[in-house]
């Protein structure tokens, strides 16, 4: 096996306790063997049969999932190699030499290495989205390059050194694919699968280039750059091998020119994701720009020929290079086995595959961390913004419909039984939950006006306020830190949301019903209007980490402010003011009535008759504001204290930035 002969990888995906995961993929057939030991010692597990694709006879996918018969060991380094079966039994010099010869370990190691996290000890996260091969702009930084940095500057420091990366989607731009790199998607896929995949319909006649007419009239897509869009598997699958390895470009001299600025962070990327337990989320780009961002939107490309085979197309490509190793234990033997078949025997299955891969719901999942990472999926089960009426499909869509928060409580809550209760809860969701305030009202009008909602994506939480109030009531009483990107601005922000013993509060169902949850009425025969369920939030939110941020967001952004928190009384009427948890009253805000300014009052509970308070601090001392520059986010756990940092430019210095739980400062 030579440096050529791997397509992509190795990828270091999960890393557990009792289990190992690493993804290679090799143009043809051979047989590995992964293991697992400690540096310079002896192994302490195999996989000698690792779970395979054949997605061609020229490209094969293995995933080894090294199992330890008791636990491996934590709080130290840990090395992994690949041997390839010979006449003399297995043999790990190849692999050894493709890691010199690729720099694909740390300096003073001979192999990958990681780590498992200590028990009760902190966790190390790096985390961000939405990496464009051809975005240049006026930075030629790739930020995962400089997660690989960050990294190499002490290897051996398990304290500092990360125990997960965190992509939040955009892995690939499947709609946004420079001409240039079109010509080598085409070739890259012409020798993963020949003949090329035969399309549906008039499609059969898509050329290589210009694709946007007829992708507009088959497939009903709507991203504006859709002339050298991707739709055959093998062009997904080609992408995925040009973003993360440089062999599949060819030799150096036959490399574009021009694209200097990817090319010279590639091999530490590769590095980092060899080195690094990588988990990863799809968010639209990795399938197509405007990706189920309406339900009108799913109809009419489900129902479209074209449209149907490349979005199979594009999940069965994420399903391999991004989803299964992530946690390959959400797919029982049965399971696993049929979605390969399906992949391998896609021509002749035809439209069953399709059907496989739209109606396949298994895409969120936890790393095996604590505090654990739960991925969000906001892009395949969405509803209508106007539930349950459903009377408006043209409206931007639910990021998420209530059936699928059913299924996410009731995952997420058995999970978090075994996680010590006062630890946070961490969330990944590829759009911010809470944002800036000036943005969201511009993308409001904008959808309100009639302008293109497909144009402007508008497609944020805050697009729905039951959505936002039903994901609030669902945190209530826990701590939530939310992992974020896709704006391609860096910013922090903290929320509250109280709510109040009211009327309203009273006449809850005692079960909920997306959550499952007993709620706890009051004691007493009337309402006191004292809080009594809290949830605090977070949001952590990372530039692109190669792509450009349209700096028309950046005077909104930073006009936004959060002096004041909105009030909801129990007869629904919103009002402007702070609550005052040490006094135990609401400092209310109003416009004087001759419009002069503003007057203040301290009221009690009783009089305002609170339902809820939700307050967001931004753009003040405790938050980041505004960042256009490309970074990744990096994150420390400790108990109940958060510490962020951004790997951004020297030029901005290195500014780091910790609440903890325990304290109110940061949300009242």
């Amino acid at each position: 096996m030579k440096p050529e002969d791997i397509f992509l990888g190795p990828i270091l995906r999960r890393a557990a306790p009792d289990q190992v995961v690493i993804c290679l993929a090799t143009k043809g057939p051979t047989r590995l063997r992964f293991s697992v030991g400690e540096p310079n010692g002896e192994w302490l597990a195999h996989d000698e049969a690792p779970f395979t694709v054949v997605v061609s006879p020229t490209l094969h996918f293995h995933f080894g999932c090294v199992s330890s018969g008791s636990s491996f060991p934590r709080g130290r380094l840990l090395e992994y190699g690949i041997a390839v079966s010979g006449a003399s039994g297995w043999d790990y010099e190849d692999f050894d030499r493709i890691v010199k010869s690729d720099a694909l370990a740390y300096e003073g190691f001979q192999r990958p290495t990681f780590f498992l996290q200590q028990p009760g000890g902190a966790l190390n996260v790096l985390y961000g989205s939405c990496r464009k091969i051809h975005d240049e702009n006026e930075s030629k930084l790739d930020a995962l390059a400089e997660g690989d940095a960050f990294v190499a500057a002490d290897p051996r420091d398990v304290g500092r050194r990360p125990a997960a990366l965190c992509l939040g989607g955009d892995q690939i731009y499947a709609d946004d694919v420079n001409k240039t790199v079109m010509g080598y998607v085409i070739q890259c896929a012409g020798l993963i699968e020949s003949p090329v995949e035969p399309l549906p319909g008039p499609a059969l006649a898509l050329p290589d280039f210009n694709r946007g007419p007829m992708l507009r009239r088959y497939a009903k897509f709507t991203s504006d750059t859709l002339d050298n869009h991707i739709v055959r598997f093998s062009e997904y699958l080609a992408l995925y091998g040009l973003t993360w390895n440089k062999h599949n470009w060819g030799p150096k001299e036959k490399r574009p020119t021009g694209f200097d600025h990817f090319f010279d962070g590639l091999c530490a990327v590769r590095r980092l994701l060899a080195n690094v337990p990588t988990y990863m989320i799809f968010d639209d780009h990795d399938v197509t720009d405007d990706w189920n961002l309406s339900v009108r939107w799913r109809e009419e490309v489900s129902h479209a020929d074209l449209g149907r085979r490349a979005i199979a197309n594009a999940l069965m490509a994420y399903w391999l290079c991004q989803d299964f190793g992530n946690d390959p234990q959400r797919y029982d033997r049965g399971t696993r086995r049929r979605l390969a078949e399906a992949i391998e025997r896609r021509r002749e299955r035809g439209s069953k595959v399709e059907e496989l891969f739209w109606k396949l719901d298994r895409w969120e999942f936890a790393t095996p961390t604590s505090p654990l990472i739960y991925f969000l999926d906001t892009r395949t089960q969405r509803g209508y913004v106007d539930e349950p009426a459903r009377r408006n499909p043209s409206a931007p869509a639910f990021l998420r419909s209530p059936e699928a928060w059913q299924q996410t409580m009731a995952r997420l809550e058995q999970l978090l039984r075994e996680q010590e209760r006062s630890l946070p809860v961490v969330l990944v969701s590829a759009v911010p939950v809470f944002g800036f305030e000036l943005v969201e009202t511009a993308q409001a009008l904008i959808t309100v006006f009639k302008l293109s909602s497909y144009k402007f994506d508008f497609e944020n939480w805050a697009a729905n306020e039951r959505q936002l109030q039903l994901f609030m009531t669902l945190m209530s009483g826990r701590d939530v830190v939310i992992l974020s990107g896709d704006v391609h601005y860096a910013f922090t922000s903290t929320a509250r949301m109280i709510y109040f013993d009211s009327e309203n509060f009273r006449a809850l169902p005692a079960v909920d019903a997306v959550s499952g949850r007993h709620r706890r009425l009051p004691s007493g025969s009337a309402p006191s209007y004292a809080p009594v369920s809290e949830a605090r939030f977070i949001q952590l939110t990372s530039s692109a980490l190669k792509n450009f941020a349209d700096d028309r967001a950046r005077m909104a952004a930073n006009a936004s402010r959060s002096q004041w928190g909105k009030i909801i009384d129990r007869d629904g009427v919103e009002l402007r003011g702070t609550f005052r948890d040490e006094y135990r009253n609401f400092m209310m805000v109003e416009e004087a009535a001759d419009g002069s300014g503003f007057t203040f009052e301290y009221r009690s509970p009783e009089q305002v008759r609170p339902n809820t308070y939700f307050r967001q601090r931004i753009n003040d001392e405790f938050n980041a504001a505004y960042i256009a520059d490309r970074n990744m986010g990096l994150v420390r756990f400790r108990g109940r204290t958060v510490t962020q940092q951004y790997l951004i430019p020297k030029s901005h210095g290195e500014r780091s930035l910790s609440w903890d739980f325990a304290n109110a400062r940061y949300w009242s």
